[in-house]
């Protein structure tokens, strides 16, 4: 009993402390964070799809393109409203033109009819135009739909094809 009494008195004398400090945060040094949404994608972008609100493919094709449904709408942050253009890259594919004939695409911008753009043959398009400020919202999430008036759908497996997207946003 006498040797076991003084370790008892030494093992009630550790410093420790009752609590410890978080460890330092540090940010993965890989480069793949991806950005916040902002005025322009990519649909090949590595972040492509946060911009997606509905009716566009999940994947990439070729890295670059994405198919697009009947009425794909897309989200960006804007700073500022004043002397922005919509832009957008697109292509008609020929099997579209082939099983319905001529289409229309409609854009809108925050629910508000930007422009149509029509196409009778298979073509790549490159469609630009100033928008409003009326129609846009500062510091906020702008909705740009791009609703075609016919889409191919797949005999096999029911998949609708609308048309290919390359790219699409805001520029000054």
């Amino acid at each position: 009993m006498s040797i076991l009494l003084p370790l008892f008195f030494l093992s009630g004398c550790a410093n420790i402390p009752d609590s410890y400090a978080p460890p330092v945060q540090r940010k993965p040094l890989d480069g793949t964070e991806p950005k916040p949404l902002g005025h322009f994608v990519n649909m090949g972008d590595l972040n492509a799809t946060a911009y997606i609100v509905k009716d566009v493919a999940d994947v990439a094709e070729a890295g670059s393109w994405r198919w697009a449904r009947k009425r794909p709408e897309l989200r960006f942050y804007l700073e500022t409203i004043e002397n922005l253009t919509y832009k957008a890259d697109f292509n008609i594919a020929d099997m579209l033109i082939r099983e319905t004939g001529p289409v229309t695409i409609s854009i809108f911008v925050n629910d508000h009819l930007l422009a149509t753009v029509k196409s009778a043959e298979a073509e790549e398009k490159h469609f630009e135009k100033p928008v409003p400020p009326k129609f846009l919202r500062a510091k906020a999430i702008n909705i740009v739909a791009m609703e075609i008036d016919k889409v191919w759908v797949s005999k096999t497996d029911g998949t609708v094809f609308g048309f290919i997207l390359s790219r699409a946003g805001f520029t000054p």
